[in-house]
């Protein structure tokens, strides 16, 4: 063997690795991304999370591999469920708060939210920061574990012990993404 254990192999045949999820998601139609965000929308209510926050988080633990995506199951099934999970886990926290979730705007009777819905203009935005961020920290391990703890809300310690990086490699890292992004974006990637 080279290496690699029969598990890891069995792993890779059985679950999408992160080139694999980024075009699924690349894939996606807009009418999908669309319902994906009216999915989310749906999920948010009690979860004291803003709108994008679960897609985002459920893309992000794919391309970590904190969430394996069966070969077997469509990714679209794979990114709601796992929205679901993320949902059920905010709940629970949330309500351990003292927080009200009270909508500031007016609910449709099937309970989402008209202007939570992004539009297909916000949609293929948020596609292509996401595909464009992973493009440009493609090559560069450190620099995406970074990204990838930052996407989960880790800091400071948190982040040094779950990327394995010492403080001044974390440091570098940071510097390297502020760098590239600042090249890429001088005003800043929202537009």
């Amino acid at each position: 063997m080279t290496g690699s254990t029969p598990f890891e192999n069995a792993s890779e045949r059985e679950h999408l690795k992160a080139d694999e999820i980024v075009a699924a998601f690349n894939q996606l139609a807009s009418d999908e991304l669309l319902k994906l965000t009216a999915i989310e929308v749906t999920l948010l209510s009690g979860t004291g999370l803003a709108k994008g926050d679960l897609l985002n988080e459920a893309v992000c633990r794919a391309l970590s591999g904190q969430r394996k995506c069966p070969r077997k199951v469509s990714f679209m099934a794979f990114i709601v469920e796992t929205m679901k999970s993320i949902a059920s886990h905010a709940r629970e926290k949330h309500s351990m708060t003292d927080v009200t979730d009270a909508p500031s705007e007016a609910a449709n009777i099937d309970g989402t939210y008209l202007s939570s819905i992004p539009s297909p203009e916000e949609t293929l935005i948020s596609k292509s920061i996401i595909e464009e961020i992973y493009d440009l920290f493609k090559d560069d391990e450190e620099a995406t574990l970074v990204i990838i703890g930052w996407a989960d809300g880790l800091r400071g310690k948190a982040l040094r012990e779950e990327t394995g990086l010492n403080q001044a490699k974390l440091d570098y890292a940071k510097k390297r993404i502020r760098t590239r992004m600042n090249e890429r974006h001088p005003n800043g990637i929202i537009r």
